[in-house]
């Protein structure tokens, strides 16, 4: 009689947990909760400083070998000006080519004020922008 007794509380206690198993995981089916890196990254991203985003520009092998090899040429009323050594040239125009021949030094001390203005903002031009400008994805 006592091991009647023992087994049958062990039967009912076994039917309340199971019916309370069942019932908190209907419940835990009704709650999503999304546990992943990049949400968790959503949620603490405006506590984080802007400044941990910026991409920083790498200084390539390539890059390098491209800026000693290349030079900006800008092309304005048939005269082409570019800056190499830290020195400003011009040359004449020739069909779609610049005629080496032509090729000078831009003197700006005997220049009246409209041609300097002119010849600041071709320097602005060329020294501005983006290094890579070859019209690639950059991918």
């Amino acid at each position: 009689m006592e091991y009647f007794i023992g087994a049958m509380s062990t039967m009912i206690l076994l039917f309340f947990v199971g019916k309370f198993r069942s019932f908190a995981e209907s419940n835990k089916q009704l709650v999503n909760m999304k546990f992943s890196q990049s949400h968790m990254h959503e949620i603490v991203k405006p506590l984080l400083p802007p400044t941990l985003f910026i991409k920083k520009k790498l200084d390539t092998q390539a890059l390098k070998h491209e800026r000693k090899t290349n030079v900006r040429v800008i092309i304005v009323d048939n005269h082409a000006y570019w800056v190499k050594d830290n020195i400003f040239y011009m040359a004449d125009m020739d069909d779609n080519f610049i005629d080496r021949e032509t090729t000078r030094v831009v003197d700006t001390m005997g220049m009246d004020k409209v041609e300097l203005d002119k010849m600041l903002f071709i320097m602005d031009r060329l020294t501005e922008g983006n290094e890579d400008d070859r019209s690639g994805s950059g991918d």
